[in-house]
């Protein structure tokens, strides 16, 4: 009875564990006097200092609101949450990467496109190097991928059909190293956000990288339903240039910017 009561105990430990990892993490709201509009954004862009949700995206969520009578409350969840709960009316608006042949599916919400996110086959510069940016050099090579990151089914069947080994890690930084290290013959991976993680590294080796075609790459989107009273109230296209023309002291809104109504070509293929 008492093995029993212990294995009882075990699995109920490992079910709450599980229920609480997948809880929506919310960005705590001082008392305000203000309407608050529910923002969601991807938890995989999550940075937070002293409580606070930091980085370009709700840095620009906050300017567009601080604009009308709103304030803001962050709220960071799984990308296949995001438009679940814009759907359902728990959020007023949702920041995410969609594909780009996806968007006719949020033909009900006001998208504003903040900018590309550019696939690209990084490989260390080597003078034997006899990867190129056809598929077929990659036959039999071991490929490193940011876990969770998903370019496309054209690519899936690509690493199926060469036989390519794909292995999952947890970051950029993790990718740049074991790339440099030969632990990967290659990596797929954003330019922008390889290239920065390679930057503040020691590394010995520098990096070529092959742009992928735009079906392989992600957009990013600010979603807001038609309907809500906030788009309509904040004129958000306007709001949301403004904005960015406002933030462009900071880095990483910089980084937004430049990329803001660019086309594929002119933003990832340089």
């Amino acid at each position: 009875m008492e093995r029993f009561n212990r294995l009882y105990t075990f699995v109920i430990l490992i079910i709450m564990s599980i229920v609480f990892s997948n809880v929506v993490q919310s960005e705590p709201l001082k008392g305000t006097n203000k309407q608050i509009v529910n923002v969601g954004f991807m938890s995989s862009i999550k940075r937070v200092d002293e409580g606070k949700y930091v980085g370009a995206l709700p840095d620009i969520m906050r300017m567009i609101t601080s604009e009308l009578n709103y304030d803001v409350k962050l709220q960071a969840m799984p990308i296949k949450r995001l438009l679940k709960s814009l759907e359902a009316g728990r959020l007023d608006v949702v920041i995410g990467l969609f594909k780009r042949q996806e968007r006719e599916v949020y033909a009900d919400y006001l998208s504003l496109p903040i900018g590309w996110v550019c696939a690209n086959i990084f490989v260390p510069a080597l003078p034997n190097q006899k990867i190129s940016g056809s598929p077929a050099s990659f036959s039999k090579k071991r490929i490193g991928m940011l876990r969770g990151a998903n370019w496309g089914q054209k690519l899936a069947d690509v690493f199926s059909e060469h036989q390519i080994m794909k292995t999952d890690v947890a970051s950029y930084t993790v990718l740049a190293k074991m790339l440099d290290k030969g632990r990967f013959d290659a990596v797929v991976a954003s330019n922008d956000a390889f290239q920065s993680a390679a930057n503040q590294l020691d590394l010995k080796h520098q990096f070529v990288n092959f742009p992928l075609s735009n079906t392989n790459s992600l957009a990013m989107y600010i979603l807001v339903s038609k309907h809500s009273k906030f788009a309509q109230e904040a004129q958000l296209t306007s709001k949301f240039n403004l904005a960015l023309d406002t933030l462009t002291k900071n880095d990483s809104i910089r980084q937004i910017y430049r990329r803001h109504n660019k086309t594929f070509d002119e933003h990832c293929i340089k």
